[in-house]
């Protein structure tokens, strides 16, 4: 212990004049009260030092940590759709189409669809009848003239380009579009790309054909040279008309199926000819479906496979593709759960797959387009929405049952919530922040990923930088694969973030559960699968089981 001088003097003082007794009992009661201080002070640091650790979440639990300082531009292309409009059922100015397709908010619309893509003549606004059975598959020409069919009953025949660009400049959404390198020619995809630049459209994605590396177009094109020679002679008279644009070649889906690795040489030749004559073209395009399609398999089952392809598949097939185009750009304009009459498709679990898939893609960096197929058209297991049509039994699609709360002849399926909440959080954001994840609880895989351990979370944070370099806006996607719910501790920029947070999710405890039914059930055509919302404290916060959702902190709520 330390005395001042003041303190000695006044000590030598009584010496002097009391004597050595009474300087006993003084120097008790000063080391009593120095005692006692430094006691109280102690209590204060102990205090201060619990306050501080506090502010901590426990090493030992699920921890989520953004870091809103370090960003990279978010890649808006990679939430669209595709469009497939051949059968009629919606066209693009269409009400209710304008209506939901504006609740989504998608960044990017593809046009006129993917194998539709093949047949069209823009400037006929349609499709040739002699075409429509020029394939080599009997099943695709017959869903071709049966939608050719149903398109003349219901548009005159008519997919107009014209609508499709008034819909996209009237929500802001960037057109791709796919050129017909199957009963078209350099010059009408060439004089495609002249009106478009005299219109003032803002087109910069064009797409070279879709799917002909199938058997279906074996008399067109049967081997990949044969591809190449047109694909080349398209994409000169194009860029021609406008140097600026992008074009991207057919790509396999290969690298996505492990069991095609072996088997299907005709696509490894095909990928490995494109690699090798790579300097006509800016893109590949990829289409990614999760091919397992099993009717019989539990959906618990299904569920350990679907986020083990996503969790160890996406990872094999970005080594496969980016060994052959190191320097291109990738575009997934197609992506779903595989054959709409998949089990999956429509339920509780089809909608964790999206937003699951989606946070992935976002890892992705050479990955710059992106397409759901597809946002509108008929039966249940594809469409983000589609028409409600009378019971018909013998039906594939076992249709029917109208939702009450619904309108009109449109209902939203399993999906529709999921890329809803995917919309809200992509219109406030233009960047991506640095997400880490400790502790997180695991998921095994099944079928092919049986007996591997995944992360059961998945994470990825948005947002929008002010002027001071302060977070003006973020949210936060999770995807909790699992069926068990979760705590999670917040740290937002080495802070333990404890204040007020909403979180908007879609969570069912059945995986099974949908809006309408499906292709094995036929629903009672209720709406299962919704938007929740949960507000309060961050440290209160459960992330339901099965689940995807957008939490937002008070902070970047306030500042909207």
């Amino acid at each position: 212990m330390k005395f001042s001088l003041m303190t000695v003097s006044h000590l030598l003082s009584v010496v002097s004049k009391k004597g050595l007794g009474q300087v006993k009992v003084l120097f008790n009661r000063k080391l009593f009260i120095q005692n006692a201080c430094l006691g109280i002070f102690g209590l204060i640091l102990l205090f201060l030092n619990n306050g501080c650790q506090e502010e901590k979440p426990p090493p030992d639990v699920l921890r989520l940590e953004i870091d809103t300082q370090t960003t990279k531009p978010l890649r808006n292309a990679l939430y669209g759709f595709n469009t497939n409009m051949i059968s009629g059922d919606y066209g693009y100015l269409d009400a209710d189409f304008i209506t939901l397709t504006k609740a989504l908010a998608p960044k990017t619309l593809r046009f006129p669809g993917g194998t539709v893509g093949n047949f069209y003549h823009w400037e006929h606004s349609g499709f040739f009848k002699s075409e429509m059975d020029s394939t080599l598959n009997p099943k695709l020409n017959k869903r071709n003239k049966n939608n050719y069919v149903k398109l003349q009953e219901r548009r005159n025949g008519k997919i107009i380009f014209d609508d499709f660009m008034e819909l996209c400049n009237t929500l802001h959404i960037t057109p791709v579009v796919v050129v017909n390198l199957w009963t078209g020619s350099p010059e009408e995809s060439a004089a495609w790309v002249r009106y478009a630049k005299n219109k003032g459209y803002q087109i910069t994605h064009w797409e070279l054909g879709n799917e002909y590396y199938l058997p279906h177009y074996l008399n067109k094109y049967r081997t990949v040279e044969s591809y190449i020679t047109e694909a080349k002679k398209h994409a000169a008279a194009m860029k021609a008309v406008n140097p600026d644009i992008k074009v991207s070649v057919c790509a396999t889906p290969l690298g996505f199926h492990k069991e095609g690795w072996l088997v299907k040489r005709q696509q490894r030749k095909w990928d490995e000819g494109l690699a090798a004559d790579s300097s006509f073209y800016d893109a590949y395009t990829v289409h990614a479906y999760a091919y397992k399609a099993v009717q019989k398999k539990e959906l618990e089952e299904m569920r350990g496979y679907l986020m083990g392809w996503i969790h160890f598949g996406f990872t094999e097939a970005l080594d496969y593709y980016q060994k052959l185009f190191p320097n291109k750009e990738m575009w997934i304009t197609e992506w779903n759960i595989a054959n709409p009459a998949n089990r999956v498709a429509n339920t509780q679990l089809h909608a964790m797959y999206v937003g699951d898939f989606f946070l992935k893609m976002l890892t992705i960096p050479n990955l710059t387009q992106a397409n759901f197929h597809v946002i509108a058209g008929p039966g249940k297991g594809f469409p983000t929405f589609s028409p409600i049509t009378p019971m018909a039994p013998g039906t594939f699609w076992k249709y029917g049952g109208e939702p009450e709360s619904d309108f009109g002849d449109t209902i939203r399926r399993a999906v529709y919530p999921a890329f809803q909440l995917i919309g809200e959080a992509f219109t406030h954001a233009d960047a991506q922040f640095t997400v880490s994840i400790h502790n997180p609880p695991l998921l095994e895989g099944a079928m092919e990923y049986a007996k591997k351990q995944m992360p059961g979370i998945q994470v990825q944070a948005l947002g929008k930088k002010n002027d001071t370099n302060d977070t003006a806006h973020f949210a936060i996607l999770i995807s909790n694969r699992t069926s068990k719910q979760h705590t999670p501790h917040l740290v937002i920029d080495g802070k333990y973030y404890k204040d007020s947070v909403t979180y908007r999710y879609v969570a069912d405890e059945r995986l099974n559960a949908t809006n309408g039914g499906n292709a094995e059930m036929e629903g009672s055509g209720e709406i299962e699968v919704r938007i929740q919302e949960w507000s309060g404290e961050a440290t209160e916060l459960l992330i339901p089981k099965n689940s995807f959702g957008v939490l937002t902190p008070l902070q970047a709520k306030e500042s909207e």
